[in-house]
């Protein structure tokens, strides 16, 4: 009989993030709450009229489209538009007098259009894309080793990773959307992201935008989806990728995937960093609540160099390196100085001082896990039962079962459990005591583990974790799972609008109106200031008793009263989503130009500015013992050398990467798909004498210096 589990105690739950203490207005009490009434009938009632109004007041000419003329069917080009020659000229009288010019009157601000492909043009309407060799998934090294591809079929693989599948082609360029969108499902990408467009890359990073550039990349691909950014995949320890201005990267971990950097920058230019930073040095901060504080955890010294056009050509280079599609994603360098015996505990080079989203917003529960064990076990019923591993049949431990609530569950979570301990998952995400509670209910069949789990309070992110892990176990890609999707909250919907905004108004050039380019002022921004700038333009182009059927009266009174003050645009958009398309329709409406049309999508995986990637510059080789980068949830060693380092234990294990000079290790803080990465906590291992210098070029998946001003302002 089933014993009954012991349940989780208060101690082993996750701790408590740092509170804010920002000084802000304080808006009403949540419409989820007290108001709720008001927020039905003035949000979602009255939606249907408010787009319509929208659409009158923004002169609507065209379509709206979040991908026009960004999708060129059957070619996929994007020619930018030819921008003045001014800037560029006054920027180097600038320069010449020793003046740094305004960042966004040079092309710092410039972001790469995505080269979105397009099915619209593929006519062959016998062509149906189908995965090839059974539909199995092979490592990229197998497709790498095969000497020339014929044009009817191409190799996918999703962002970043290491593996793939080959999917039937008809050789026709414009019907290889149909090909990707494909693969991707096939490879587990998300089915909702996939609907906002695909793009391709070659193996080196590179946008594919036409037959010839996917030929060059022997018919290999990778798909990113919507805004994903470009990651490096691993491929295999060791494994050496040359850039095309000789820069080497190598492979030394792919969990978190580190890459040594050689060849970026020079013993002069090493020099020049610490010149230009040492008279700033200061004693290493912490990001806190809205501010950095010094912190007994990092006892180094740092200094951010000035916006010279020195860091500038770093940015430049950083993100080049990175293929980040513009310059401004990347910081300031950071010069750093380890004195002997000096630290930096294990942390992320991420920010957390601030929620952007509600309280328990895309928050998993046990609904979501009972209606994917009834997929799963209608899927797993409608296969050949003698394609199937034994245990995962009908009766076996691993056939999903919604009723069961001690078999499937503790079967499940054991799986989950030993893949998690030998990727040191659980010690990532700071839950070794939840490894025990599992291991210790599991093994004695308890009943209730999933309930326990899935409370609001405990873990429900393991969840697909864990059906990823079951996923894998079974080695079928027809039975990867999309989770049903909370509503998308009106922060979200706003960020993303701003980057395709940004991206636009860089592939119009000069057809941009002067308001809306980088020096007008409403170039939009991820800063706190243009956020006023919408409250404002809101509250004055719109009358009082249009803006209350979008929020209600409570609010329309404090938005108004509190126009002035920041992050007023963001509680409004939490507490009313539909809030964040009227700021969108205001600034088209201002703008006045049907070049700017955005269409809300049905699905946006939430994004933030949030730091991406980062460069870390290794600038001298003083440090004789000690000074490595460590990663201590890695399960790869750079050598077999037992480290031991005072005052910092977590240098005795994981990937402990060396302070050679003039080298640079690049490790993505983020996940291909746009969340923050657990496993890259690292840690900087102190020197036994000697001075270890270097630097910081941290990189964003956004504006640096915006993306900064979002999370510092209080």
């Amino acid at each position: 009989m089933a014993k009954k589990q012991a349940q989780p105690t208060a101690d082993i739950k996750a701790a408590a993030a740092p509170k804010e203490t920002e000084a802000e207005p304080t808006p009403p009490q949540s419409p989820n709450k007290a108001s709720n009434r008001a927020s039905k009938s003035s949000s979602s009632v009255a939606l249907p009229a408010i787009v319509s109004l929208l659409v009158v007041f923004a002169a609507v000419l065209v379509s709206p489209s979040d991908k026009l003329d960004q999708i060129v069917p059957g070619l996929g080009r994007v020619p930018q538009k030819l921008t003045t020659t001014w800037n560029s000229l006054s920027n180097r009288a600038l320069t010449a007098m020793g003046k740094t010019p305004d960042k966004y009157k040079t092309d710092l601000v410039d972001v790469e259009p995505r080269v979105l492909l397009s099915n619209t043009q593929c006519d062959d309407e016998s062509y149906m894309p189908t995965p090839l060799l059974g539909g199995r998934i092979l490592p990229v090294t197998d497709a790498m080793d095969v000497p020339k591809v014929g044009s009817d079929k191409v190799f996918f693989m999703l962002n970043g990773r290491n593996e793939g599948v080959y999917m039937s082609w008809n050789g026709r360029f414009e019907c290889l959307a149909g090909a990707a969108e494909a693969a991707a499902k096939w490879l587990g990408a998300d089915t909702d992201e996939i609907d906002n467009g695909v793009r391709l890359y070659t193996p080196m990073g590179k946008a594919i935008r036409d037959a010839a550039e996917l030929s060059g990349a022997k018919n290999m691909a990778h798909i990113l989806l919507d805004f994903q950014l470009w990651q490096w995949p691993g491929i295999k320890l060791g494994y050496k990728y040359v850039l095309e201005d000789g820069v080497e990267l190598t492979t030394v971990g792919l969990t978190p995937k580190v890459f040594d950097v050689k060849y970026f920058f020079s013993e002069s230019e090493a020099q020049a960093i610490m010149d230009h930073g040492m008279p700033a040095l200061n004693r290493s901060k912490v990001d806190g609540a809205n501010e950095s504080v010094v912190s007994k955890s990092r006892t180094s010294h740092t200094a951010f160099l000035k916006d010279i056009e020195f860091t500038r050509d770093f940015r430049r280079r950083s993100a080049h390196v990175a293929r980040l599609p513009s310059p401004s994603f990347a910081e300031r360098l950071q010069l750093v100085r380890y004195g002997a015996g000096e630290f930096y505990r294990q942390h992320l080079d991420t920010f957390h001082s601030r929620e952007f989203l509600p309280k328990g917003a895309n928050l998993f529960t046990m609904e979501d896990y009972k209606t994917w064990t009834e997929w799963a076990a209608a899927k797993l019923r409608e296969m050949d039962q003698g394609k199937l591993p034994e245990e995962f049949r009908e009766g076996g431990k691993l056939f999903p079962n919604a009723d069961d609530d001690t078999e499937f569950p503790n079967a499940f979570m054991d799986l989950f459990y030993h893949d998690a301990k030998a990727k040191n998952t659980f010690m990532a995400l700071s839950d070794e005591e939840w490894a025990t509670w599992i291991r210790t209910n599991v093994d004695k069949n308890a009943s209730g583990v999933m309930t326990s789990i899935m409370k609001d309070t405990n873990k429900p992110h393991y969840l697909p974790l864990a059906v990823r892990v079951w996923e894998d176990k079974l080695g079928l890609p027809e039975l990867h799972y999309t989770f049903p999707k909370k509503p998308v909250n009106g922060v979200s919907h706003y960020f993303r609008w701003v980057r395709w905004a940004k991206e636009r108004v860089t592939y119009l050039g000069d057809q941009a109106p002067a308001i809306a380019r980088p020096t007008g002022e409403l170039y939009p921004k991820f800063t706190v200031a243009f956020q006023r700038v919408l409250v404002n333009i809101i509250l004055d182009d719109y009358s009082e008793d249009f803006v209350t059927r979008v929020l209600n009266k409570e609010w329309y009174d404090w938005v108004k009263t509190n126009r002035k003050s920041n992050h007023v645009l963001f509680q409004a958009m939490q507490s009313f989503p539909h809030f964040a398309e009227l700021a969108i329709r205001a600034w088209e409406k201002r703008v006045g130009s049907p070049l700017f049309q955005y269409k809300l999508p049905k699905f946006v995986r939430h994004f933030h500015p949030q730091r991406y990637v980062t460069l870390f510059l290794y600038l001298n080789n003083q440090t004789k013992v000690g000074g490595e980068t460590v990663f201590p949830f890695s399960t790869e060693r750079f050598s077999e050398e037992k480290i031991e380092r005072t005052g910092m234990n977590e240098c005795s294990t994981g990937l402990a990467v060396p302070p050679r000079g003039l080298h640079a290790s690049l490790f993505y803080v983020q996940t291909p798909e746009g969340e923050v990465d657990k496993m890259s906590k690292h840690g900087g291992c102190p020197p036994h004498e000697g001075v270890k210098w270097g630097s910081n070029s941290f990189m964003w998946d956004s504006d640096a210096d915006e993306g900064a001003d979002l999370w510092t302002t209080k």
